[in-house]
């Protein structure tokens, strides 16, 4: 590859990276206006606009011949499809797949052969700073790990970030809150969030057919669990309404003194919202 052909192929990257982010930004914004569900209810999330400023971020970094950016948008679009495909349960779009990293794979050599020509070649070509090398490349470091903990999470293997639906809590999960006396063996769990980072049993909140459990260890690590029926539920109070970072806070208040629940639920892709919709339409349907 010489400099011509490296430079070709840094714009092509740039301009299928920009085809990526503007089709990710098409979807996002069907998918928040028309509030979807289902396989494309994945980019009914704000947190997708933080992909959507990366990818167009790492488009115009590979136009400037960055290695590092070419890198990054590499990695993240391999990262974005097996993430993708373990949500939805399907491997699709192979052969778009394998077109965009053709293109991203062909600007990460043609941004190092860029930079090795203009360094053999330019009197005047100055190289990159030591502190931007070390950054980007922990950067990186950083980067991947992010990535790997978000693959044991979808995968199961770390709590889900996300308010799960009955359905989607695994065998293992169901098992261990049982063996756990935290459910009984016939409950039908509708909807579940853990507050645990490393584990489920570090604490979380369910929602079955009759009744609302908070659980938590105490310091002794014994798990208590609490829990108010459904029959008993007088109302239900936002105390503190979530966002990306933090959860969402609700009071679950009993017609028994001083009998009250305080659940924590994740607010990403509304789950928190769905949850105590489930919970109000139960109470709703008892004391109408």
């Amino acid at each position: 590859m010489n400099r011509d052909e490296a430079i070709q192929a840094t714009k092509n990257g740039a301009v299928a990276g920009c085809i990526s982010g503007a089709l990710t930004l098409a979807i996002f914004w069907i998918a928040i206006f028309t509030n979807a569900s289902g396989a494309i209810g994945l980019w009914n999330d704000p947190s997708v606009a933080f992909d959507i400023v990366l990818i167009f971020a790492c488009a115009y970094g590979i136009y400037k011949k960055s290695r590092f950016a070419a890198v990054l948008l590499f990695v993240y679009f391999i990262f974005a499809k097996i993430v993708i495909g373990i949500e939805t349960g399907k491997v699709s779009g192979i052969g778009t797949a394998v077109v965009f990293l053709y293109f991203y794979g062909k600007a990460i050599q043609g941004a190092f052969v860029f930079h090795k020509i203009e360094k053999s070649e330019n009197p005047g070509y100055k190289a990159t700073p030591k502190w931007i090398y070390y950054t980007g490349v922990t950067a990186l470091i950083i980067g991947a790990a992010l990535m790997v903990v978000g693959l044991m999470t979808v995968t199961g293997v770390l709590p889900s970030t996300e308010v799960q639906i009955g359905t989607e809590i695994s065998q293992s999960d169901r098992d261990l809150l049982i063996s756990n006396d935290i459910i009984a063996k016939g409950d039908h769990i509708e909807y579940f969030y853990s507050t645990g980072l490393i584990s489920i049993l570090e604490g979380g909140s369910i929602l079955t057919e009759d009744r609302v459990i908070l659980y938590l260890p105490e310091d002794n690590k014994k798990i208590e669990v609490y829990e108010v029926s459904v029959n008993d539920i007088s109302s239900i109070e936002l105390v503190e309404r979530g966002n990306a970072m933090n959860n969402s806070l609700y009071k679950i208040n009993s017609r028994k003194p001083d009998a009250w629940l305080q659940i924590e639920l994740s607010a990403e892709n509304k789950g928190d919202v769905k949850f105590i919709e489930a919970l109000r339409a139960k109470v709703t349907r008892i004391n109408p």
